[in-house]
C-alpha cells in the first residue's frame, strides 16, 4: 500500500481492530523491544521519540531505559491507536505534555531528576512531519519504518530532529521464509484464498527492509553514520484465553493473512481458521502458541 492507503488502513476498520488486539500484541512484542533497548547508547539521554508509537506500550519501554527521561514523543497516524497511547499512559499517571518541549541542548551525562518524565502522542506521518525546533537524543521504532513511501527522505527528515550524536534503532523483519510466525499462517490461508498480486522488492510493507544490504544504503543516503544491523531470533508466543483454537484466530489474523482475510466472506474466513489450526498443531505446547521469528536490529547515530 501507498502511504496514503496506509493512513486510510490504520484510520479505518484496520486500525480499529489492531486498537482491539494492542494488549495482546504489546505483550508478544514487548521483548524484542527490550533486547534492542539494550543495544542502545541510552546514558544521558533524556528526550526520545518513538516512530510508530502505536498503543504506547513500547514507548512506557522506552520511559523505563531512559537514563533519566524528561520528555518522549509517540507519533503515528492511526486516531485509533493513539486513543489507546493515551489511556493506557493515564492509567498509569503519567502527566501529559500539552505544549512542544523547548530545543535542548543533548546531555551525556544524567542532570538529578527536577522533574516528573512527561509523555506526549501526535498524530502525524513521521516521514513528513516537520517538528521544527524539536530536537530529540534518541529516535526509536519497533516495526513502524518498513511503510515509507519514500524511505531516504524519512530517515533524512527524522535525522534532523535529532541532536548530533543522537541514535537512531529500530527493528525490522527479516524475509518473510525465515518468520515462521507469519510464513506457517500464509501458506495454510492460501490453500483457501486466492495468493495476492506479487509486489515489487522493496515496497512498502512489513518485509521491506528484509534485505540489510538496502536498509544500510538508505541510512547513508540520508546522513546517518556508523550503522550496524544485528539478527535477532525472537519467539513470538500467543497465550490467550479460548486456548489452541483462539490462539491460532489471533495469529491468523496479524500481520499479512489478516489483510487477506479483510474481504473475506465467514465460510472462508473459517475455512482459512480450520487450515491454520491443522497446520500450527505441533506448534502448541501447554497453553501457548510459539513460533520463530527473526528480526533485524538496526542502530545509527546523527554525527552531523
Amino acid at each position: 500500500m501507498n502511504n496514503h492507503e496506509q493512513i486510510a488502513y490504520w484510520n479505518g476498520d484496520g486500525g480499529r481492530k489492531w486498537a482491539g488486539r494492542d494488549e495482546l500484541m504489546a505483550g508478544v512484542l514487548a521483548p524484542i523491544s527490550d533486547a534492542l533497548l539494550t543495544r542502545v547508547a541510552l546514558r544521558g539521554a533524556r528526550t526520545a521519540l518513538d516512530v510508530g508509537c502505536g498503543g504506547g506500550s513500547n514507548t512506557l519501554q522506552l520511559l523505563q531505559h531512559l537514563d533519566n527521561p524528561r520528555h518522549i514523543l509517540g507519533i503515528d497516524v492511526s486516531a485509533p491507536l493513539l486513543e489507546v497511547a493515551r489511556a493506557r499512559v493515564a492509567e498509569r499517571g503519567i502527566a501529559p505534555q500539552r505544549t512542544a518541549p523547548q530545543r535542548t541542548a543533548p546531555l551525556r551525562t544524567a542532570p538529578a531528576r527536577t522533574a516528573p518524565p512527561r509523555i506526549e502522542f501526535l498524530r502525524a506521518d513521521a516521514a513528513t512531519h516537520d517538528f521544527g525546533d524539536w530536537r530529540f537524543d534518541v529516535l526509536f521504532s519497533r516495526f513502524g519504518v518498513m511503510f515509507f513511501d519514500d524511505p531516504v527522505a524519512a530517515f533524512a527528515q527524522l535525522r534532523r530532529a535529532a541532536h548530533r550524536n543522537a541514535g537512531l534503532a529500530f527493528c525490522c523483519w527479516q524475509a518473510l521464509d525465515k518468520n515462521p510466525w507469519t510464513a506457517l499462517p500464509l501458506k495454510a490461508a492460501l490453500t483457501v484464498l486466492p495468493a495476492p498480486e506479487p509486489v515489487a522488492p522493496h515496497s512498502p510493507g512489513p518485509f521491506a527492509f528484509a534485505d540489510a544490504t538496502y536498509v544500510r544504503e538508505i541510512l547513508a543516503q540520508a546522513g546517518w553514520s556508523d550503522t550496524c544491523i544485528e539478527p535477532y531470533a525472537p519467539t513470538l508466543e500467543f497465550s490467550i484465553e479460548g486456548g489452541y483454537a483462539a490462539a491460532v484466530r489471533e495469529l491468523v489474523n496479524t500481520g499479512p493473512v489478516g489483510r487477506l482475510l479483510a474481504p473475506a466472506k465467514p465460510p472462508a474466513r473459517e475455512a482459512v481458521y480450520a487450515a491454520a489450526r491443522r497446520a500450527l498443531k505441533d506448534y502448541y505446547r501447554g497453553d501457548t502458541l510459539a513460533l520463530a521469528g527473526a528480526v533485524w536490529f538496526v542502530t545509527a547515530v546523527n554525527t552531523i
